[in-house]
């Protein structure tokens, strides 16, 4: 059912894109707690959680994403992911990333595992994109130095939360899929009040391009629009905090599909918006 799949890959785009960025606010030594929520057409869709610790040298990053209970007589989605690994001033490295995820009782995912010198293996959930009519074939050579969604940002966060831009070009690989993700600076926009973000200010914009290389859906029916843009807006929601998605939007055949920042809980500073769970 199109409008199944529809609902389902807003709240899938929206994991990546949150896990892109979320992942750069790991480096502080506080727990970071954030709640997004997104909105399609106007109509509250679902939420996703995320937690960022990091001790002793460690970090781990945690999310859930699940459909809004108002949904559950159409469609119940539900996803929960994990990344762990090392972290130093001269070294961030991935060790662990898992993925699980439920569409109406359907499970899928992966757990995957990181060497020291970059070699991937995994183990799949649910059935694997074997039909090459249906599924993009996958090069299992590719995935080698490839990094998960959450751990990928790592790599840029002293420059995001330094005030830099968003660049850079990063293999990705989540278990079935292995795609690049390149991100480059738009310019800085500044949002007002609003009772669905905690957040309002001059926000950071960083532009999110996907080059899919193996094992996607060939006729995929919730494809983002040719002349569409994919644009995430960073930015701290107190000064001195953390930097971290507050706003995003993006077209969709059934309306334009919104993430706001509705709760944000780091160190003494906790916030939740009007319209907040």
């Amino acid at each position: 059912m199109e409008l199944r799949v529809s609902f389902r890959n807003v709240l899938q785009i929206t994991v990546l894109a949150v896990g892109l960025i979320s992942a750069s606010s790991a480096l502080a030594s506080e727990k970071l707690e954030l709640t997004h929520t997104v909105y399609l057409g106007g109509l509250y869709v679902g939420n996703v959680k995320t937690d960022i610790i990091q001790k002793d040298g460690t970090y781990r990053i945690e999310s859930r994403a699940r459909t809004s209970e108002t949904w559950n007589w159409l469609f119940d989605w539900i996803a929960e992911g994990q990344s762990q690994g090392l972290i130093s001033a001269e070294l961030i490295r991935p060790e662990k990333h898992t993925y699980q995820s439920a569409w109406n009782g359907k499970k899928r995912g992966a757990f995957i595992d990181y060497s020291s010198s970059g070699q991937v293996e995994y183990k799949l959930i649910g059935k694997p994109n074997l039909n090459l009519e249906k599924y993009t074939p996958l090069d299992l050579a590719s995935i080698h130095q490839s990094m998960d969604p959450m751990s990928m940002m790592l790599v840029v966060s002293e420059t995001l939360q330094k005030g830099g831009p968003c660049v850079g070009t990063y293999p990705l690989f989540d278990g079935r899929r292995r795609f690049d993700v390149t991100l480059s600076p738009v310019s800085e926009i500044i949002f007002g009040r609003s009772d669905y973000s905690v957040f309002e200010g001059k926000a950071i914009g960083c532009k999110i391009e996907i080059d899919k290389k193996g094992g996607f859906k060939r006729n995929s029916n919730y494809e983002l629009p040719q002349d569409g843009e994919l644009i995430l807006w960073v930015g701290s929601p107190v000064d001195g905090g953390r930097i971290v998605p507050v706003r995003m939007e993006m077209a969709t055949s059934f309306g334009v599909a919104e993430l706001h920042l509705a709760k944000y809980s780091y160190g003494d500073t906790k916030l939740a918006s009007k319209n907040a769970e």
